[in-house]
């Protein structure tokens, strides 16, 4: 951490994750006007994840029992679930080790694959997921 560089090297948005309640025409919205595609459809989370360039949107169906996990507590509270940062590094252990010099307190873990997110808050709230890069480098 002394070389200059900062502790976290940033590749971009990974991805938004947005809140649906008619999850069918709001996927045909991301695909027919954004030009998003669908990558993947996640039944069990209520989710379609599309890409969108280099980075993704995720859509979760809050109307659906599967979806129940992402509705606000409030109607109308919010439309975001999260924002995930692709971080440069695969090193999830020095990841860890850098929120935890930093005191920043970590909510959820999850690894897919060789990547790990971590899920933290930042100062007013929201949630954001760091997701390390995949050991082939590509992000």
């Amino acid at each position: 951490m002394n070389d200059g560089r900062r502790p976290l090297e940033l590749h971009g948005i990974d991805h938004v994750l947005l809140l649906a309640v008619d999850l069918e025409k709001t996927v045909a919205f991301y695909e027919n006007v954004a030009g998003c595609l669908v990558e993947m459809r996640i039944p069990q989370y209520g989710m379609v994840e599309l890409a969108a360039g280099a980075s993704h949107v995720g859509l979760v169906d809050i109307s659906a029992p599967e979806g129940a996990w992402a509705r606000p507590e409030i109607a109308g509270g919010r439309n975001v679930d999260h924002v995930a940062l692709s971080v440069a590094s695969h090193d999830a252990a020095a990841l860890r080790a850098h929120l935890v010099f930093l005191g920043v307190e970590i909510g959820e873990v999850r690894t897919e694959g060789d990547r790990t997110s971590y899920y933290v808050r930042d100062p007013s709230g929201n949630t954001i997921e760091l997701r390390s890069a995949p050991k082939s480098g590509h992000g």
